[in-house]
């Protein structure tokens, strides 16, 4: 959703820079001492006030007064189990929220690169790991348009299967995801950073939930699926000690498949017991307009309406509402 934000904290570190007092900004700038304070404590709007104390300061109007500006919310799509889905959901969620309205940043952070093919992006040095491996904290350069309205995109890179131990020998380690969303999440260009994971819970998997809002679970109805999920919500919660409003949104079940009555029901009884408050109420179920989506490098919707399509579009209204 778009409204207007000012950056006073740049107005008050470029009038500190410049060694000068509110009351010397007031008498240069002719704006009154009393609305400089409430400016830089976030407390004045008024445009034209702002833009004299930009002239003064040697500041951009558009630096401070953000008038299209998006609270940005990092989604991540963590789990530990392959085959589960993730890749799917993290894309197709992205494509309906763009749809909703929303301007959407996809990062492809596995070096299957199963995301980045599944929007049809081509290989680039300009990848993921890359600006990990730099210690970016400025993602501009990496970031690419994709042929869809309202979603860009960060492509991965196979050598991504060796960041982990890159990371290892970083500074600050724990950080170097959140370091590099840290200007685009405060620049408000977009609603959602939606982040596909690689299934592990690794090094760089803790970076990417580290830098998160909320982290959405994707879980298919099979027994060894279902037992996993404690392990990735012990992960989680481990890591809110290091970013306390990281949330687990809710976990989706995916590749619903009725065929395997048994062995569903089971799952779905045993899931429910255990996480009933955090599971979606739209369940995905299998479709293989999936599949052939997939193999045409492309996301499902741009196949046609259908039930799978119908599924993530009501899918996106419970994750709005969870946002």
């Amino acid at each position: 959703m778009l409204h207007m934000k000012i950056a006073y904290e740049k107005l008050r570190s470029a009038r500190r820079d410049k060694d000068i007092t509110q009351k010397e900004l007031s008498e240069r700038s002719g704006v009154n001492l009393s609305v400089i304070k409430g400016i830089e404590t976030g407390r004045g709007t008024d445009r034209l006030n702002i833009e004299m104390l930009c002239d003064i300061l040697g500041l951009s109007i558009d630096e401070v007064y953000l008038e299209n500006f998006r609270e940005t919310k990092v989604i991540s799509v963590v789990n530990n189990k392959g085959g589960c889905g993730k890749t799917s959901v993290c894309g197709s969620l992205a494509y309906v929220l763009s749809e909703m309205g929303s301007k959407i940043l996809l990062i492809d952070s596995d070096a299957q690169r199963n995301l980045t093919s599944s929007y049809g992006m081509t290989k680039s040095e300009m990848h993921f790991g890359r600006a990990i491996e730099r210690e970016e904290s400025l993602l501009n350069g990496y970031i690419q348009q994709t042929v869809y309205p309202s979603v860009d995109f960060v492509v991965a890179d196979a050598s991504m299967g060796t960041l982990d131990m890159l990371m290892f020998t970083k500074m600050h380690r724990e950080n170097l995801v959140k370091q590099a969303l840290l200007e685009v999440v405060e620049s408000g260009v977009y609603d959602f950073i939606m982040i596909d994971t690689n299934p592990n819970l690794s090094l760089l998997n803790f970076n990417v939930v580290n830098a998160s809002d909320h982290v959405i679970i994707p879980v298919q109805m099979a027994s060894f699926d279902v037992e996993g999920i404690g392990t990735v919500v012990d992960f989680i919660r481990g890591i809110q000690k290091f970013n306390p409003r990281v949330d687990i949104m809710g976990i989706v079940i995916n590749k619903y498949d009725i065929r395997a009555k048994t062995i569903t029901e089971a799952a779905e009884n045993e899931l429910l017991e255990i996480y009933g408050p955090l599971i979606f109420k739209t369940y995905i179920r299998v479709d293989s307009k999936i599949q052939n989506a997939q193999w045409e490098n492309r996301p499902v919707f741009t196949l046609g309406s259908s039930r799978i399509t119908r599924e993530y579009r009501a899918l996106g209204k419970e994750v709005l509402a969870r946002c």
